[in-house]
């Protein structure tokens, strides 16, 4: 039996220099390198509702590795680059597949399934679980799951399910997932260590094996939050049009305001009054997939949002309604449609001499016609600055409407003053 953090023959760095020195990898006679099959003594099973980064660091912290590292070994990733959540979760490449179900002598059918692209979901409804440091999970866990993990004398696994980003709560223990550790309260991330002969998530930060807390106190929300994930989930699993609408407003409620509608935060932090959105937590999201990067309690706060302002499954009478609607959030966050400008074509001389602009006596009428209206006559009394604003915009409305000509235009441009009209050359 081989020890923790060891190959044969010294070590994955020495197997990889005997590889070398055998002539293994190196180029042949006709100058193609030839595959290199390195295959890990130890190597435990995938479970059936794992991760493909849960099961690759179970195996990788055999060895004191991390994945990255691991597939580095296997030849699969460059030294100047880490696997992000396509690579690692969603879709691994061919050769990441063959890799390790070469190594880890298994099928690549079964390496290939643990894959989330393989199930009808896209990237942005799942958790992609950066962590802050290499070789680290962000993810949410059931801590009352991975003691029965140990319970049973296995290794902590990451289940599938965790992922989903309507899933908030356990549905066997029903309790609210944890992202920070339970001793520091640390959020940097978890990764796989050996300890006790087995593998174990422990916190990057404090080292701590995760692990309920004796006598820790709940909060009373898993009912409301297992509420809204059913619904969620269902949507989700109805019809793209539902979920393609549920993505779209998840987006509003993080995209920051329109400059001067007078807002600064995202319309999230209003979704529970009581909660503060900081800017070290809107900081951790990406505004285009909010789902896929809010930590736990804003991922709860923003389903929260898109299950009241679509009304999912009626939920508006068990969820109340919002302080904002959903044509509210749109008309401050979206930016709105680019006017396309048509470029002016130069007039011949000839047309623009029989372009004909209206006499003095037309803009005197339009401006008896303000100054006799309703408009203008109920402010009459008041301040002069709010008869100077009712003015103009009455000027600009009967401008508007009339399609006066411009300046440049070879007449000259009428200026609707209080009393009397003036000309402005």
């Amino acid at each position: 039996m081989h020890h923790h953090g060891q190959l044969p023959d010294r070590g994955i760095g020495a197997a990889a220099r005997r590889d070398d020195a055998q002539g293994r990898g190196a180029p042949s006679a006709a100058g193609r390198q030839m595959t290199i099959r390195r295959e890990l003594p130890l190597a435990p099973r995938p479970e059936g509702d794992e991760l493909l980064s849960s099961w690759q660091g179970r195996v990788a912290c055999r060895y004191n590795f991390i994945p990255d590292d691991l597939s580095r070994w296997l030849g699969v990733l460059r030294d100047d680059r880490c696997a992000g959540f396509t690579e690692r979760d969603f879709a691994p490449s061919a050769a990441m597949v063959q890799a390790w179900a070469a190594s880890c002598r298994l099928p690549e059918e079964r390496v290939r399934a643990l894959a989330l692209s393989s199930r009808p979901r896209s990237r942005s409804w799942y958790v992609w679980g950066e962590g802050r440091v290499a070789g680290a999970f962000r993810r949410p866990v059931c801590l009352a799951c991975l003691d029965d993990d140990a319970a049973a004398c296995r290794d902590h696994h990451i289940r599938r399910t965790w992922a989903l980003v309507e899933t908030v709560v356990c549905e066997r223990h029903h309790r609210v997932l944890d992202e920070a550790c339970p001793h520091c309260l640390d959020s940097s991330g978890s990764r796989f260590v050996v300890h006790e002969a087995a593998a174990r998530l422990a916190c990057v930060r404090c080292g701590s094996i995760a692990r309920t807390m004796p006598q820790e106190r709940r909060g009373g929300s898993a009912d409301l939050f297992a509420a809204v994930s059913t619904l969620v989930a269902a949507a989700i699993n109805d019809q793209s049009a539902v979920r393609d609408r549920m993505l779209h407003v998840a987006r509003l409620l993080w995209n920051p305001p329109r400059p001067r509608t007078g807002r600064r935060t995202p319309f999230v932090a209003d979704v529970v009054p009581d909660l503060r959105l900081t800017p070290t937590a809107q900081a951790r999201v990406d505004p285009a997939e909010p789902l896929a990067t809010a930590p736990i309690g804003w991922r709860m706060v923003t389903l929260l949002g898109v299950a009241a302002l679509l009304d999912l499954g009626s939920s508006s009478m068990r969820l109340g309604h919002l302080s904002f609607s959903l044509d509210q959030m749109v008309a401050w966050t979206e930016e709105p449609p680019r006017q396309v400008k048509e470029r002016s074509v130069p007039m011949a001389v000839s047309s623009r001499a029989k372009t004909l602009g209206r006499s003095d006596s037309d803009y005197l009428t339009l401006a008896q016609s303000i100054l006799a209206s309703a408009e203008w006559r109920a402010v009459q009394g008041q301040d002069s600055r709010t008869q100077r604003r009712t003015l103009n915009s009455l000027i600009e409305q009967v401008l508007a409407e009339r399609a006066l000509l411009p300046r440049g235009s070879g007449y000259r441009q009428p200026c609707l003053a209080k009393d009397a009209l003036c000309m402005v050359p």
